[in-house]
Order: structure tokens, then C-alpha cells, then sequence
């Protein structure tokens, strides 16, 4: 059984693509680099997100890259939660789960944005600013004595499958986010879910 779950916070929880590309392509103007579609970032995006610009700028330096993002970030309209988002953390927590954010979300951005839809009362944690989830998730576990048969990590991310096994955690994906069912699936998630509803079938396995 499913006692807890690590969530990743952009394109699971949050309805933030839109804001990201654009924040994003506007650091790509600044570092003189060629601006991508929305279907081309969602392509060519990874994680560790530095792996990314690295693609595009083998030179391209994080602390550089992370002032201009905040400050890009910072200009756009705040985005939102899905509108399951809440009902589900709410039902989740009635039933007892404990829950955690993992999140490369910059500090500043992730607190204003949950806090202001009131949504921290059902964490644990909230971790921001990660570069490398395999590593934060291991230090999670420990941290707050999580059973790794027991806890599942929900993401819409290859890299974050890979993270996922290798904390030897249940891995679930969700299929609305960055990368398509049938490219999600060549990592051989332990489950893969349309709808966050579907979380809480999955809690009782």
C-alpha cells in the first residue's frame, strides 16, 4: 500500500508550462541563443535542467542561468494549480498520506505560488531549487524515515523515472505533462495515470 507520495510540482500540479516556456525563451534571448516553439522546448527539454542549456550553450554557467530565469519568471503572471489539484491533495490527506513537493521551482516562485492558493497545509515538505532529484529523493527518504515499498514519486519526466528506480521507489507518471505517454513509457514506469483522480485508486496497491 501507497502510504506516501513525492510530487514534482511543474506540469503535475501546476498549470505552468505556458509561464515556463516563456520565462525560458526570454533567458534564450539574453544568452543569445535561437528561441524555441513550445512543442520544440517540450522536446528538447531534460533534467538536470542545466543538461538543457547545455545542449544549446555547452558554456552556459547555472548561477548565470538561474539569476536571469527568477528575474524572467518574476515578470509573468503568476500561473495556477490545475483545478483537480486541490480536491485531490484534500482527498489524499483526509486519508492519511503523507506528501511532499520535489521541485526545481525556484524558492521564491514555489512558496508564493502555493501559499496563495493555500495548499502548503498539505505537506510535509516542500523542496525548491533542485537540480538533481535522484540524489533529493534518497535524502527525503532518510530524512523523514519513508519506507520505499510505501512511497511513490508522481512526475511527468523520463529523468524522473529514472530517479524514481533508483531510490527504489514506486514511480507513477502522469501523461499531461512535458513528455508523451509513448515516450514515458520506454522508461517502463511502474504506473502511468491521465487523470490525477486516478491517484487514488493507485494509493490501495
Amino acid at each position: 500500500m501507497i502510504k506516501n507520495l513525492i510530487f514534482d510540482w511543474s506540469w503535475t500540479l501546476s498549470d505552468d508550462l505556458t509561464t515556463i516556456h516563456t520565462a525560458t525563451m526570454k533567458v534564450f534571448e539574453k544568452l543569445w541563443l535561437r528561441i524555441l516553439t513550445l512543442d520544440e522546448y517540450k522536446e528538447e527539454f531534460t533534467l538536470p535542467y542545466m543538461n538543457f542549456y547545455h545542449k544549446f550553450k555547452k558554456d552556459a554557467i547555472r548561477e548565470e542561468v538561474d539569476i536571469l530565469y527568477i528575474k524572467e519568471i518574476n515578470s509573468l503572471d503568476k500561473p495556477k494549480p490545475f483545478k483537480s489539484t486541490e480536491i485531490m491533495l484534500k482527498s489524499l490527506n483526509e486519508k492519511g498520506l503523507n506528501m511532499v513537493i520535489l521541485s526545481s521551482h525556484p524558492q521564491e516562485n514555489l512558496e508564493k505560488e502555493i501559499k496563495s492558493h493555500w495548499l502548503e497545509k498539505f505537506f510535509m515538505q516542500i523542496n525548491w531549487s533542485i537540480h538533481d532529484k535522484s540524489e533529493a529523493i534518497v535524502e527525503i527518504m532518510k530524512k523523514l524515515d519513508f519506507n520505499s515499498e510505501e512511497t511513490a514519486y508522481v512526475w511527468d519526466m523520463e529523468h524522473d523515472i529514472r530517479a524514481g528506480k533508483a531510490a527504489k521507489v514506486r514511480t507513477i507518471a502522469v501523461t499531461w505533462g512535458y513528455q508523451t505517454r509513448s515516450r514515458l513509457s520506454h522508461e517502463f514506469p511502474d504506473y502511468m495515470i491521465d487523470d490525477l483522480r486516478e491517484l487514488e485508486k493507485l494509493i490501495t496497491l
